[in-house]
């Protein structure tokens, strides 16, 4: 499967219902009716190593107090990856998928 470059990894948490997570985070797609997406994305470490591993693209709440805070900051879509180790996915890694999935994340922007 062809793939096509993401995202650079700038941070992760684990979340332990949901993985380890990958930030940053995106905005929720102003076009349409967003559904979550299972896929095998290839990450690429800063040494080279490459990884394949299950992702999940879905909506979540952030439960923010702020009042200022705009509704697309409190209803992202993250990417988290189940049964991965934080120390496995190092900051500064890249993440690959298949074109149709980036162009669900961010658009014409792609």
């Amino acid at each position: 499967m062809d793939r096509v470059e993401l995202m650079k990894i700038e941070d992760t948490f684990m979340i332990e219902s949901i993985g380890l997570v990958l930030a940053p985070s995106f905005d929720l797609p102003p076009e349409g009716k967003w559904k979550n997406i299972n896929e095998t994305v290839a990450i690429k470490t800063p040494e080279g190593l490459e990884l394949e591993v299950k992702a999940l693209f879905s909506v979540v709440h952030m439960n923010i107090k702020d009042p200022t805070v705009s509704a697309k900051k409190r209803w992202p879509v993250l990417v988290s990856l189940k049964e991965v180790k934080k120390e496995s996915i190092p900051v500064g890694s890249t993440v690959f998928v298949a074109q149709s999935t980036k162009l669900s994340l961010v658009g014409s922007n792609a």
